[in-house]
């Protein structure tokens, strides 16, 4: 049976709700992360080369963990320069891609504002998320995560 064109209510309902969290949480994050002195782009790229070892990342793989293009990235990686959080290196292994490395100012800076983040993260979603709610809530971003990243 084909589904209709248009949403139903609910549907309708669900998805206006998910829009407004989207965009509410969004918000909720810049803020916290202004007062830090960071915008929610830079602690993506922040957080990623955290993670990473070294503290460094191929230009092309940071791009593809944070669902960027290549020119987005790069324009960013620029402005963080400028700031002292992050620099270009050649990669090593071939001398034709760039690494982008996290410094001793974006490693303190990114220092600070983790807790800062974590605590907005918790008051404007997991302390009002029950437990059972959230094994439900994860297999349903998985389901639709999947599906969408088809579509980079």
């Amino acid at each position: 049976m084909e589904k209709p064109s248009v949403l139903d209510e609910r549907e309708r309902r669900t998805w206006e709700a998910f829009v407004t969290m989207r965009r509410d949480l969004e918000a909720a994050l810049a803020y916290g992360l202004a007062r830090d002195g960071l915008s929610v782009s830079d602690f993506e790229v922040l957080a990623r080369l955290s993670q990473a070892p070294a503290g460094r990342m191929r230009a092309r793989d940071l791009a593809e963990a944070i669902g960027w293009d290549k020119a987005r990235l790069s324009k960013h990686v620029t402005r963080m320069s400028t700031r002292g959080l992050v620099e270009r290196r050649e990669a090593a292994s071939d001398g034709r891609g760039q690494v982008v490395a996290l410094t001793e100012r974006g490693e303190r800076v990114m220092a600070a504002a983790v807790p800062n983040h974590v605590a907005t993260v918790r008051r404007h979603f997991f302390d009002l998320i029950e437990p059972e709610e959230l094994d439900a809530l994860d297999r349903v971003m998985t389901k639709v995560n999947a599906r969408a990243a088809g579509h980079r």
